[in-house]
C-alpha cells in the first residue's frame, strides 16, 4: 500500500483529471490518497483570522475543507472509494481517506495550522502497514534524486510537524507534475516510484 498525496494547488491544475485517471491504472498497488484543502481551507482560515475561534477549531474545519476537495476527485472518477476508516482500504480501487473523524480526536496529532495535510499523509503513513508516501506537489522539482526534509521545510513545501508523525518508517518521496510523463512512459508502479526525489529526514 502506499500513501498519495495531493497538494491543494492541484485544484487550479487542467492536468489533475489526467492525475486521477492514471492512479486509478495503479489501484492495483492499493493507493490511498490523502488531499489538501486548497481554496476551501484558505477560505477557512481567512474566517479564523477574522474571528474569534481556538486554532483547534480552525485546523479542524480546514481538515474538513480537504474533504470538499476529496468528494470533487470523486467527481472526475466516480471508482474513487471514499473512507474515514484506517483498516478499510481496499485493493483494486484507488482510495480516498477522510482525516477528520480520525484526527479530530487523536490526541497525538498537533491540531494547528503547522500541520496541513502532508502531517495527515504521514501520519497515516506511520500508523498504516504503507510502503512509503508520495507528496505530489504543484510545483516541478529537478532530478536531485535526495531533498533533505528541513530545506523543504525552510521553503515551504513541505509542513513543520511533519517530522513530528515519522516513525520508524522514513520512505518518503516528492514530486511535481512531471509525475504525469513518468505515467505516460511507464506502466511499471514500482519504477514510477524509484524515479522520485527522495525525502532525507
Amino acid at each position: 500500500m502506499w500513501i498519495v498525496k495531493i497538494g491543494g494547488s492541484w485544484l487550479k491544475n487542467p492536468k489533475l483529471p489526467s492525475l486521477i485517471n492514471f492512479l486509478q491504472k495503479f489501484a492495483n498497488q492499493k493507493i490511498v490518497l490523502v488531499v489538501g484543502g486548497g481554496i476551501f481551507a484558505e477560505t477557512v482560515r481567512n474566517v479564523y483570522k477574522s474571528n474569534k475561534m481556538t486554532e483547534e477549531t480552525g485546523h479542524i474545519l480546514a481538515m474538513k475543507a480537504t474533504e470538499i476537495f476529496a468528494y470533487y476527485l470523486k467527481s472526475i472518477n466516480p471508482d474513487i472509494l471514499i473512507t474515514n476508516k484506517v483498516t478499510n482500504f481496499i485493493k483494486k480501487n484507488l482510495n480516498l481517506w477522510l482525516p477528520t473523524e480520525k484526527l479530530s480526536f487523536e490526541k497525538k496529532f498537533q491540531k494547528n495550522w503547522e500541520s496541513t495535510s502532508d502531517s495527515i499523509a504521514t501520519w497515516l503513513y506511520s500508523n498504516t502497514k504503507s510502503k512509503g508516501v508520495v507528496f505530489v506537489k504543484s510545483l516541478s522539482f529537478a532530478k536531485e534524486e535526495k531533498l533533505k526534509l528541513k530545506d523543504l521545510q525552510k521553503k515551504k513545501i513541505l509542513d513543520l510537524n511533519v517530522k513530528n508523525y515519522i516513525k520508524r518508517k522514513k520512505n518518503l518521496k516528492i514530486v511535481g507534475p512531471e509525475i504525469i510523463d513518468l505515467f505516460e512512459n511507464s506502466t511499471d508502479w514500482e519504477y514510477i516510484v524509484s524515479k522520485l526525489n527522495k525525502v532525507i529526514v
